[in-house]
């Protein structure tokens, strides 16, 4: 039985093939570590390293991370491949993605060259390291810096990488990987139902594949089952973080998987962070400092979005109405409505805008006198607008009246036929025909496959976006079922992921290295007519803060 030890350093270390640490190693440990993620030697100075054409690297930029990753699980880039670089895959005996090189009649097959050497020793890794030819003489890739470290250095820096991914990540046992979902208070009963529905059926469109035998062909390493996790959250928001520690420690989870909530999600981001869990791409309003993380995703940064393309269109008004014109907004009485209020402030006062804010309950009577050339933007709820539209029929005489599209309903704002005219609405998802295709090919049929009624088709796209993107990353582990190299899979290939996130509710979906927020962009659209819902774009681009 293997006996796992976290030392205050904050790496899991298995006792199976490497030796019980004792203080000095556990020094080796933190020293090795602060090499490979800082690029920062034991004696506090930076980490040096010159590339064969000569260029010279130094602390952070020289570090082993910046290629092999936080996992340790390497890189690929077009015809560049980043070898792994973990315990099993340097000093192990088996290849470092478990599986077998593939065979082909009468071809004659070149594997790459760090899958087929012999393993390496603390000896050959010096070598390699400070000189840039691996244990069977073959010289390194231009891209490989040659480091020069000395024995000190280099003893804890074998220590960390033999460190690195000795054991599977908690929440997966011999034949099940648990996930989790999770719901926070006052979520409708109808969405609940809509959100665990998808899962349940991609969770069971998994096991399915599953009973056919290892998921596609020898090469997948995705072969344990699947089992979700519904975590239910009570009380106030102070409390959760107590709660999902307890229900993480009764059963502990690989990754949580979509999830519903309001406006309070903060305290699930902070678990996340803190667990080291990947968490992936929720149905709900991100907090306005959330994705500074490494561990959460999500498809749009929602109101805090509208709100940066709002001071970019602002600030890009011509000259002399920023001088002459005022800023306006009127804010309703939601905590989301005043936050994003704030934000919109701070990004103007960086521009060098003012801003004045009215407070809908004591500001509204005094639309009528905003001059053409101020702006007016409207931070209200649909009940907060249909009260505006009775009180005040007609809007001000300004050119345009930018208007928050998730705050106020999207399409279905209650807007009087006059305030139509002028309203330029925040839009966030992708255009309604463009929408309504994708759903037609990819969510609807899939619903009727599994006998579920169309809900929210949004909220039931985005939650199947988000299991089809689990599915991908998993199938790429090839069975090494590490947290971080299934977070380094998500932000680094999202190209790799085809059509995954096909149903989705937004018009793209782009990630890169340190990237948090999927969707990037909105458009700003107008009412088509007096009446009814539709809605055309200003202009087909996206407008991206």
């Amino acid at each position: 039985m293997k006996v796992a030890i976290w030392f205050l350093v904050g790496v899991w270390v298995g006792s199976g093939d490497s030796a019980a640490l004792d203080m000095a190693d556990a020094q080796h440990l933190a020293a090795g570590r602060a090499i490979y993620h800082e690029g920062r030697l034991p004696s506090g100075r930076p980490l040096t390293a010159t590339r064969g054409e000569g260029s010279r690297l130094v602390g952070a930029a020289a570090a082993c991370v910046q290629c092999h990753q936080r996992s340790g699980m390497g890189l690929a880039e077009g015809a560049n491949v980043i070898p792994p670089i973990t315990g099993p895959a340097l000093f192990g005996a088996r290849l470092p993605d478990g599986y077998a090189p593939r065979r082909a009649p009468g071809m004659d097959f070149r594997d790459y060259p760090f899958r087929t050497r012999a393993p390496y020793n603390e000896s050959t890794l010096a070598q390699a390291i400070r000189n840039g030819h691996s244990n069977d003489g073959r010289r390194f890739s231009i891209l490989m810096p040659r480091y020069t470290l000395d024995d000190a250095a280099m003893k804890a820096l074998a220590v960390y990488l033999r460190s690195l991914s000795p054991q599977r990540s908690p929440g997966v046992d011999e034949r099940v990987v648990h996930f989790a979902t999770v719901i926070t208070p006052r979520v409708e009963p109808g969405d609940r139902e809509a959100m665990i529905g998808v899962l349940n059926a991609c969770f069971a469109e998994h096991a399915l594949d599953q009973t056919k035998g290892p998921s596609g062909n020898a090469e997948s390493g995705d072969r344990q089952f699947w089992k979700l996790h519904v975590w239910t959250l009570v009380g106030p928001p102070q409390s959760w973080h107590r709660q999902l520690a307890d229900y993480h420690a009764r059963q502990p989870v690989f990754a949580m998987i979509s999830g519903l909530g309001g406006e309070a999600w903060s305290p699930v981001e902070a678990f996340c962070e803190r667990a080291e869990l990947p968490c992936l791409f929720p149905n709900v309003q991100p907090a306005a400092d959330a994705g500074a993380g490494r561990y959460s995703f999500y498809f749009s940064r929602g109101l805090w979005l509208e709100a940066a393309v709002f001071a970019r269109q602002l600030a890009a008004r011509d000259s002399t109405l920023l001088r002459s014109g005022r800023v306006v907004q009127l804010v309703g009485r939601s905590d989301r409505a005043q936050r994003a209020a704030e934000m919109l402030t701070r990004a103007l006062a960086d521009s060098g805008v003012p801003v004045e804010t009215w407070r809908l309950d004591n500001d509204q009577d005094r639309l009528s006198g905003l001059a053409a050339n101020d702006a007016l933007v409207l931070w209200l709820t649909p009940t907060e607008l249909a009260g505006l539209m009775q009180r005040v029929p007609l809007p001000p005489r300004t050119e345009s009246v930018l208007v928050s599209g998730i705050l106020s309903g999207m399409q279905a704002a209650p807007l009087n036929p006059a305030w139509r005219k002028v309203a330029v609405l925040a839009y966030g998802f992708d255009a309604p025909a463009r929408w309504d295709q994708r759903m037609q090919r990819y969510l609807r049929p899939w619903l009727k496959k599994y006998g579920l009624a169309r809900a929210d088709e949004r909220l039931q796209g985005n939650t199947l976006a988000a299991c089809n993107l689990l599915s991908e990353g998993m199938l790429r582990l090839r069975g090494n079922y590490l947290r971080d190299y299934l977070v380094e899979w998500v932000e680094n290939y999202p190209e790799t992921m085809g059509l995954a996130s096909a149903p989705q509710a937004y018009p793209r979906f782009s990630l890169g290295p340190g990237q948090r927020f999927s969707s990037k962009g909105i458009y700003m659209v107008r009412f088509a007519d007096a009446d009814g819902q539709r809605i055309e774009p200003l202009q087909d681009a996206l407008i991206v803060p």
